[in-house]
C-alpha cells in the first residue's frame, strides 16, 4: 500500500508541475531593432529645425525684415514640415503651436537649437 500512495504522490506532483510550467508567464519577447517613435520624431524635428535654420540664415541676408524671412523660410521648409506632423502622434492639434513657437525663437534668438537624436 505504501508503494501505491508513494506512485500516486508521483504522479499528483509531476501532474502539478506541468500544469504549473503551463500557467508560468512567458518572458517577454526579445525587442525589435525598429527604431522608437520618439527618436524617430525627433529625427524628424531635428531636420525641420536645421532646414527653417538655414533657410533663415539665407533669407536674411537678402532681407531685413525678421518676419518675412521666417515665413520664406517655412515655406521653403514645408516637406520637412510635414514629414514631423505625418510622424507624430499629437502633431495634427499642436503644429499650430509648435510653428508659433519655433518661429518666434528663429526671430528672437536668430537661430534654432539643435538636440540630441
Amino acid at each position: 500500500m505504501n508503494l501505491t500512495v508513494i506512485f500516486l504522490r508521483g504522479v499528483i506532483l509531476t501532474g502539478a508541475t506541468l500544469l504549473a510550467n503551463c500557467t508560468a508567464p512567458r518572458p517577454s519577447p526579445e525587442p525589435t531593432t525598429q527604431p522608437k517613435k520618439p527618436s524617430i520624431t525627433r529625427r524628424l524635428q531635428n531636420n525641420w529645425d536645421r532646414c527653417l535654420d538655414q533657410s533663415y540664415q539665407v533669407t536674411r541676408t537678402k532681407t531685413p525684415d525678421k518676419n518675412a524671412a521666417a515665413e520664406l523660410a517655412f515655406q521653403a521648409c514645408s516637406s520637412e514640415e510635414q514629414d514631423l506632423v505625418s510622424a507624430s502622434y499629437a502633431a495634427p492639434m499642436l503644429q499650430p503651436h509648435l510653428r508659433a513657437e519655433t518661429k518666434r525663437v528663429l526671430i528672437d534668438d536668430g537661430h534654432l537649437p539643435i538636440f540630441d537624436e
